[in-house]
């Protein structure tokens, strides 16, 4: 199959790592993977992660950070990303603001059937009137919905009525991501290490674990913060800790390895891959209840889940992991077992099945292609 990808941005995201993985999944079975993008939108450590066989078209019209609220330049910047996308047989729309150059190559300029690749939620455009009308009505052009969670089917579905599959997502780097080998553990020097994963976004949760960690460091003042991030941040805390930015996979999986408790606070995720790669790597996960979680969260046995915006539930479930041992253990031991049901090949099975699906009723007796 010829199959085009439809992006807001090659810049470093969840979103966009899950759109990567099915791209360079489907390469690798043969199939011809282009990832349509604004122009002056590529990040280099991205752009690495890229299969040889997936390569990049982008729009002659640069993407500027006011086009996302100007719905004349949003559908400026859509009819250029349209032009990118070369005749397929599937054009995938993988962010809401994408389904408008979703419907100018798919159904005004003809270049294949349109898929949605759901990974929003509700929430992401608040205040903003133009994407939240494609949310509500952007499935009725597409052929079909594919979703990373149950809870994002149903999300989609309560907005207008279609045809929407749960495919999923994986574990990327699944090698990286394990508990260290018996014995290899750093030694303790007596201070419990709290790693979180965010950014300045209020959505991100950090706005909430900031001012968790001294209602935690007031009971255990031997702890210190891990503070990971793909963007800067001002991190202000009476709490000793220390800001790592944008660090590699490998660094990252470490650093979950080595945690005594990994936190998310984030108030709204269609999945959310950091606690599941946390869990890979044997870390006591303490996490938000922002609904995709629970496409794996269990709590009590391989996580903590408290609800969104709560600074004090937050501390109060850190310090439950910290002041059981029984409890830790469990949470580690469940955590690998959990992750291990989550891999991309099994994804991109029903992420490939699905598009099939689509291009033989296409092909059906009285369809047009």
């Amino acid at each position: 199959m010829r199959i085009a990808f439809l992006l807001s941005s090659l810049w470093l995201s969840g979103g966009v790592r899950v759109v990567v993985e099915y791209a360079n999944h489907l390469a690798r079975r043969g199939h011809r993977v282009v990832l349509a993008t604004p122009g002056g939108t590529l990040d280099p450590d991205m752009e690495r992660e890229l299969e040889p066989g997936v390569s990049i078209s982008q729009s002659r019209v640069a993407r500027e950070t006011r086009s996302g609220r100007d719905p004349g330049a949003m559908v400026s910047l859509a009819w250029s990303l349209a032009q990118a996308v070369p005749p397929s047989d599937v054009v995938v729309s993988t962010h809401t603001p994408t389904t408008v150059a979703g419907f100018l190559a798919g159904r005004v300029q003809r270049k294949g059937r349109l898929i949605w690749l759901y990974q929003d939620y509700e929430e992401m455009f608040l205040g903003r009137p133009a994407e939240r009308w494609l949310l509500h009505h952007a499935l009725r052009w597409h052929d079909a919905a594919l979703v990373v969670s149950a809870y994002s089917r149903e999300e989609l579905l309560r907005f207008s009525p279609g045809n929407v599959e749960v495919v999923g997502e994986g574990l990327s780097h699944a090698e990286l991501f394990r508990p260290l080998p018996a014995g290899s553990r750093p030694r303790s020097d007596g201070t419990q290490t709290i790693l979180c994963l965010g950014d300045m976004r209020p959505r991100k949760g950090l706005s909430d674990f900031l001012p968790a960690a001294p209602l935690v460091y007031r009971q255990r003042p031997d702890i210190r913060l891990q503070i990971v991030s793909k963007a800067p941040c001002d991190i202000e805390t009476p709490v000793p800790h220390e800001f790592i930015y944008r660090p590699d996979r490998a660094g990252l999986a470490r650093l979950y390895a080595t945690c005594d408790v990994f936190v998310l606070a984030s108030w709204w995720e269609s999945f959310g891959l950091p606690p599941l790669e946390a869990m890979a790597c044997g870390a006591p996960v303490v996490l938000t209840d922002s609904r995709g979680v629970r496409e794996y969260a269990q709590p009590g046995e391989n996580c903590l889940l408290v609800p969104i915006r709560r600074p004090q539930a937050l501390a109060a479930a850190i310090l439950r992991v910290l002041d059981d041992p029984a409890l830790q253990n469990r949470l580690r031991c469940q955590g690998p077992l959990t992750a291990a049901r989550f891999d991309w090949p099994s994804a991109a099975d029903r992420f490939e099945a699905a598009l099939r699906r689509v291009v033989e009723r296409a092909d059906g007796p009285g369809r047009e292609r």
